[in-house]
């Protein structure tokens, strides 16, 4: 199973894919957005500066938000998720594929509890934090994460990562790791408790639950949610303007 067998349900229309660096979904057609313009020497496709919990559209003015390997990067998952139901239209999708840390260099690190999601929303946590980076930085299997380190150099290195992350939040203001890990199962959680918290007006309804996506880098799985907003909201959106915003910044 492909994105090619999603692309017709979920990703038609007016759409924004965020973060794609170097690996954009193939098949479909939105407009790029990234915090970077180039990262770890590599160009990346977006045309405009945009970030999961900060994106450069109108209200209600897309047909789906579509992210690849991205929630696990956000410092506010739930923070992402609501800016994603302000640029949705009623109706439209989040199409999420986010790894499974079992499968990943994340694997001997905790689950991030929906709690611990819910307190970085409450507390406004940002790019900036510094609070996960001791964790991922000594948390991570080295092995999986520098295959072509020295084991007798490991805590040197797993130190070394570390200051130079910390570094990166005193010189650039953000720090690039993977803040949180998930299954499907506390993705699916994460959603249904920003619901009962409203922390959006209205409600996020998981619609498809792909484990193992896709066939060919089966380290993760897809989740698909359709954004249904209250009546006001729906209301307002018919009279917003469409697209992006007179001052998205290009890259």
């Amino acid at each position: 199973m492909d994105h090619s067998d999603f692309i017709p349900k979920y990703l038609s229309g007016q759409g924004v894919e965020i973060g794609a660096y170097t690996r954009p979904i193939r098949g479909i057609n939105p407009i790029y957005v990234d915090r970077y313009a180039t990262y770890a020497g590599s160009k990346t496709n977006a045309e405009y500066y945009g970030d999961a919990c900060e994106l450069p559209f109108y209200e209600s003015s897309l047909d789906y938000v579509a992210s690849s390997h991205l929630l696990e990067h956000s410092a506010n998952p739930l923070a992402a998720l609501k800016e994603w139901f302000r640029v949705l239209k009623h109706g439209g999708y989040m199409y999420m594929v986010i790894p499974d840390y079992r499968e990943t260099f994340d694997h001997p690190r905790a689950l991030t509890t929906v709690e611990h999601m819910l307190d970085d929303y409450r507390n406004n946590t940002g790019m900036n934090d510094p609070t996960h980076v001791e964790e991922f930085s000594y948390g991570v299997d080295w092995k999986m994460f520098s295959p072509d380190s020295n084991p007798e150099d490991e805590e040197k290195e797993r130190k070394a990562y570390f200051e130079a992350r910390i570094n990166d939040i005193k010189t650039w203001g953000d720090v690039n790791i993977h803040f949180h890990t998930f299954r499907s199962s506390s993705c699916v959680e994460l959603i249904e408790t920003g619901n009962k918290e409203r922390i959006w007006p209205g409600q996020i309804e998981v619609v498809e639950v792909i484990e193992k996506f896709p066939d060919w880098d089966d380290i993760g799985f897809l989740v698909v949610a359709k954004a249904n907003k209250n009546r006001l909201r729906r209301f307002s959106a018919a009279f917003s303007k469409k697209g992006l915003r007179p001052d998205a910044r290009k890259l």
